[in-house]
């Protein structure tokens, strides 16, 4: 058995289906038909359970293997890394993730590393704390930066310094507030609130603290996409609450920003990367600017 069995397994057991895997592996099904047989022969099990439809589900003896086969690709991807960074010139792919909340923080580190790396690819990816999870154990990405905690034994994480959370108003409009303002005072002003698609966010942990005062904020508009909120801030449709980690640079000159009296709001960063794999130097460098 080799590596190439190895990867056309692994295709295999993500795709589900002998057809999708041969096209995703650019070779014709019949082969890689083969190709699972010889692979069952050799370890003397069967790795899927086939119905009428095709469909291939692992068996028990296949979710072992699989387990095993993603670790050697693993280790083989992890060596040419190595090996190829001996060389003077670093370039490939940067892989990272950021929660919608930190954002910035995570911009702010990136545009360091282009400086230091201008032959370097990057992939940036923004999502809920779970889908960033799961990309860091397929090795889509090499690291995140995340509000809500990793709980993974194959993760490892640095907390960051706490990020306060501001009212944020448009450049020019102060709805008569000066300094700081306190939750009586945020809960009659228009507010656009950013509300997550899976999970909880800011959005219920505020609604929560203004309804444990007895105090009904004016919730004018829910929004599912930070872009969208800061535009409609910048343009004056409202005001909103978010940490400074999301401002980035140039919408932070458009708005102005007052602390919050007694303030509930405070969010708590990690960095978080994969624990016992290798880290090529454009990670490591990323992770120690934080």
């Amino acid at each position: 058995m080799d590596i190439r069995q190895l990867k056309y397994f692994v295709t295999i057991a993500q795709e589900g289906k002998i057809t999708t895997a041969a096209k995703r592996l650019h070779i014709a099904q019949p082969p890689l038909s083969r190709q699972l047989k010889q692979m069952e022969e050799e370890l003397g099990v069967v790795l899927f359970d086939r119905n009428k439809k095709k469909n291939l589900t692992l068996t028990y003896e296949g979710e072992v293997f699989l387990k095993r086969a993603k670790e050697i690709l693993h280790k083989l991807e992890d060596s040419i890394l190595e090996v190829r960074e001996l060389r003077e010139e670093v370039n490939g792919t940067l892989a990272v993730g950021s929660t919608i909340y930190c954002a910035a923080l995570l911009l702010s580190k990136v545009s360091k590393i282009r400086g230091m790396y201008p032959n370097l690819m990057f992939n940036i990816w923004e999502g809920e704390p779970s889908r960033l999870s799961g990309l860091l154990e397929n090795r889509q990405i090499d690291a995140a930066v995340t509000t809500t905690p990793f709980h993974s034994k194959n993760i490892e994480a640095k907390s960051l310094p706490e990020v306060p959370c501001k009212l944020v108003l448009p450049g020019n409009q102060s709805y008569g507030l000066k300094g700081e303002a306190g939750m009586k005072e945020i809960a009659g002003l228009p507010l656009i609130l950013l509300r997550p698609s899976h999970g909880k966010g800011i959005y219920d942990e505020v609604v929560h603290h203004f309804h444990s005062l007895d105090l009904e904020p004016r919730v004018v508009c829910e929004c599912h996409d930070s872009t969208t909120l800061l535009s409609l801030v910048t343009s004056g449709f409202g005001a909103t609450i978010l940490p400074l980690s999301m401002l980035p640079a140039h919408f932070a000159r458009h708005v102005q920003t007052l602390e919050i009296q007694d303030n509930p709001f405070i969010l708590q960063p990690s960095v978080v990367w994969r624990a016992g794999s290798f880290l090529p130097k454009p990670v490591r460098e990323f992770l120690a600017l934080f």
